[in-house]
């Protein structure tokens, strides 16, 4: 189950659209178990950072980070954080998995992030 925020930030001195979304678990966890007690079905956060034209123009310039519920980075089973240009050129990943949503934005809940 996730739990997805939109909105615009600024880092640095570069505004872009920011992506969070919480990601409850573990699989087969019904919606109304995480609703009664979220914080125990918490297993992660991920973000999506739209960065300035030309960070990652093969990728439509999106920076990726996951964190766990808390709030340390994520790992790889190598050990590589989750952070930056995940997994770029792999088979599996933010990436990877992102190119498959529909459009051109990486998104897959909507079609009108630029």
């Amino acid at each position: 189950m996730l739990e997805t925020f939109y909105t615009e930030a600024t880092i640095g001195d570069h505004t872009g659209t920011l992506i969070v979304k919480r990601n409850y678990g573990p699989e087969g966890v019904e919606v109304t178990q995480v609703l009664m007690d979220p914080g125990k079905h918490l297993g992660a956060y991920t973000v999506m950072f739209k960065r300035e034209a030309g960070y990652d123009a093969d990728n439509a310039d999106w920076f990726w980070a996951k964190y766990l519920a808390d709030g340390s980075l994520d790992k790889n089973p190598k050990g590589m954080q989750l952070a930056g240009r995940v997994a770029k050129g792999a088979d599996a990943g933010c990436i990877a998995c992102h190119s498959n949503a529909d459009g051109d934005d990486y998104v897959f809940t909507s079609d009108h992030i630029n």
